[in-house]
């Protein structure tokens, strides 16, 4: 044939040869893809938050695929290194904790019997100043309020010749001593005791005197140097006051006495019971009894209750 070239006839060797390398260059072309997506597989495991930024380098339709570069934001968390943050951890020192002293009250308490059957209290406290307490005894139970220095010092009625003085503070804490009152077993002791304002108050009647006579003995006339003497017990101005009027005398059925509570009707009281206790102790022996009493209306302010032969039974009178 005429008109056309022949086309060489490469040998066998030399074209086993040239589809050699075409396959080798196909294979490295495809193991560096490959490697590369592996490689951002393994960039984007490694940002726990994930890409922060991704920004297109070229998105024309001349320049070829998009391209997307992924920048790491500059407040990803790096990983953490367990092993360096275990020997950190170690080296930190722990500052000693500080023990804070808790202040000892040293609460002292001291009785000494006194004539006419009365017992001294003395208290002492080291961290206790201007707090209320309650003083108990044989069922007598009034308040007080220890000096800023930290010591109260009172005079109780002994009720029974060999029963306790018990002091109860705020945090509840109690100290208790005892005295031996001997002189107690010739007297008499009558009185009532309350909590809140003033609401009763003790009179005796000595050897047939009446209202407003010398004989009478009252809070502003306690008896001193008679026979008979009144003693006003409790702090009122403390929070739930605990308040007591005990009234003395001899223990002699010879004599003539009569003791009597008024309660005075005031806009505190009209209208409204009082309560409180009657206490009694006669040679020693204590005898308790509730007392609740009816106020008037208010229309009787100014008038008095007066309550007679509370031994016997109670019979009120409006005075």
């Amino acid at each position: 044939m005429t008109g056309l070239k022949s086309i060489p006839v490469l040998p066998l060797r030399r074209m086993a040869r040239v589809f050699a390398l075409v396959a080798i260059a196909v294979a490295a072309g495809h193991l560096i893809q490959t490697l590369a997506a592996r490689k951002g597989d393994a960039l984007a495991n490694s940002m726990p938050n994930g890409p922060s930024d991704i920004v297109p380098l070229s998105a024309g339709a001349s320049d070829g695929p998009v391209v997307l570069f992924v920048r790491p934001s500059p407040t990803t968390t790096p990983a953490i290194d367990v092993l360096s943050a275990r020997l950190t951890m170690d080296r930190i020192r722990v500052a000693p904790q500080q023990v804070v002293a808790v202040p000892v009250c040293d609460d002292g308490l001291t009785l000494q019997a006194q004539a006419g059957g009365m017992i001294d209290v003395d208290l002492t406290t080291g961290c206790r100043a201007a707090e209320r307490v309650v003083l108990r005894h044989a069922g007598l139970a009034v308040t007080a309020r220890i000096g800023d220095d930290g010591r109260l010092q009172m005079r109780l009625p002994a009720l029974a010749a060999a029963e306790p003085v018990e002091v109860l503070f705020q945090d509840g804490t109690r100290v208790a001593e005892l005295v031996v009152v001997a002189d107690i077993a010739g007297l008499r002791r009558f009185g009532v005791q309350w909590q809140g304002g003033q609401a009763f108050s003790v009179q005796g009647f000595e050897d047939g005197s009446d209202f407003g006579q010398p004989g009478v003995i009252t809070v502003t006339n306690p008896g001193a140097g008679l026979t008979g003497t009144l003693t006003a017990l409790g702090d009122a101005t403390v929070q739930n006051p605990l308040l007591a009027q005990i009234y003395t005398y001899p223990a002699d059925p010879a004599r003539t006495t009569t003791v009597v509570v008024e309660a005075a009707v005031t806009a505190e009281t009209c209208g409204h019971d009082l309560l409180g206790e009657v206490i009694s102790s006669v040679g020693g022996q204590v005898a308790k009894v509730d007392l609740t009493l009816a106020m008037p209306d208010c229309s009787a302010v100014g008038d008095f209750l007066v309550l007679k032969n509370l031994d016997a039974g109670v019979k009120i009178a409006a005075n």
